[in-house]
């Protein structure tokens, strides 16, 4: 009872921002902003039954289409287009309240991710048509969605990351089914360069995550954000013990080391992954340290995030992202020569991880593009392999 009398509340919530957003332009269709379409979207798509894990399959050509599937898509045909409208849309602004600091009210990203499944299988029915041009295009439209969902919060962050490696997969996967089409191979870099001048990126989250901290380390704010933030256990309560009996000297304390913790951070991201990651841990480890015998990191130890795995997600994505357009170049060259360069073309984007070219090899079937540096919260080398039609 509990449980639907809440999503009751976020539904009409989120009603009524669609509503408050849009009112500047009741009658325009499309909106100037992309976040009122999604709105609409999240709000229409109905959760399927049993079939979100045959979805996934489908897109990624693990099974064939059958009647289920084309039946839920074509029912929801409205909510596709919508989405697909959305992504058109340059501006997004989703109408969130920041002065709420780190408790501002999220919009409801789960359906994000369900609004990517439609389109995946959507782009997965084109390619199963022999549209590949379509297909792709889907493809691009779930990057732009992407960056529309990359709003200050980090969790819109991770949601946006989760559905960009999806969508690369998406994309790999039609690459290697393809027949060579020079014309398409230089329309998809052409959108793919055009996505780059809008970056999908980790630094207004840095930002925001500074601010949001300090909103929410006031006297007023931080007992319910450590309540509703952190697991029970030793180190909640202890943390609680220690803002009941703050004085106006802890908070000021606590924010100054909070400032050079972010400065830290923010130093960490602009480094060479391993280097970076490595600092990141380090901070990490110091943070805990500092925790257990220092009063003044107690409320930066109850808002810092495990910042080295979001790094490392971070430069898993790029890395990905960029071993598919160097793909696309060497695609390029078959299609205009009939065959695969000898070895990889200079100046291709490249591995992300090591800051070095990816490797290259060629495959009885395709190539393959492999990392030289590796997942340090893995303890993994990536490799993609891109496929070419007989």
């Amino acid at each position: 009872m509990k449980t639907n009398k809440s999503r009751k509340t976020r539904t009409v919530t989120f009603a009524v921002l669609v509503l408050l957003i849009s009112a500047t332009s009741v009658l325009a269709y499309p909106p100037d902003n992309a976040a009122v379409l999604y709105y609409k979207a999240f709000m229409l798509y109905e959760s399927p039954d049993n079939i979100g894990t045959m979805l996934w399959d489908y897109w990624k050509g693990k099974i064939k289409s059958n009647e289920k599937i084309e039946e839920f898509l074509k029912k929801n045909r409205r909510v596709i287009d919508i989405a697909l409208d959305a992504t058109r849309i340059d501006h997004c602004d989703w109408g969130l309240d920041y002065s709420q600091g780190t408790e501002v009210l999220l919009p409801p990203h789960h359906k994000a991710r369900d609004i990517f499944a439609l389109l995946a299988a959507e782009a997965r029915m084109q390619a199963d048509r022999g549209d590949y041009k379509k297909a792709l295009g889907r493809c691009i439209s779930i990057y732009r969605m992407a960056r529309h969902l990359n709003e200050r919060p980090i969790i819109s962050y991770l949601v946006g990351i989760a559905i960009n490696a999806a969508n690369n997969q998406c994309i790999t996967l039609f690459l290697s089914e393809m027949p060579l089409d020079t014309e398409i191979l230089t329309w998809l870099r052409g959108d793919l360069t055009e996505l780059d001048k809008q970056p999908f990126s980790i630094k207004p989250v840095l930002r925001w995550k500074r601010k949001a901290g300090i909103i929410s380390m006031s006297p007023e704010r931080i007992s319910d954000v450590v309540q509703s933030g952190l697991d029970d256990g030793p180190t909640k309560k202890k943390i609680l013990e220690r803002i009941r009996t703050a004085n106006e000297q802890f908070f000021a304390k606590n924010i100054t080391y909070w400032n050079n913790y972010m400065d830290g951070i923010e130093a960490a991201f602009d480094l060479p992954y391993p280097q970076g990651y490595e600092k990141l841990k380090k901070l990490d480890e110091e943070l805990t340290k500092e925790f257990n015998k220092n009063t003044d990191a107690t409320l930066t130890a109850s808002l810092a995030p495990t910042w080295a795995r979001i790094c490392s997600l971070s430069i898993r994505f790029g890395t990905h992202s960029n071993a598919i357009k160097a793909a696309i170049e060497i695609y390029i060259i078959k299609a205009k020569t009939g065959k695969l360069p000898d070895a990889l073309p200079v100046g291709l984007p490249g591995d992300l991880f090591s800051s070095k070219d990816f490797k290259y090899e060629k495959t009885t079937n395709g190539f393959i593009l492999s990392c030289q540096g590796k997942d340090l919260s893995k303890d993994e080398i990536y490799k993609y392999e891109f496929k070419i039609k007989k």
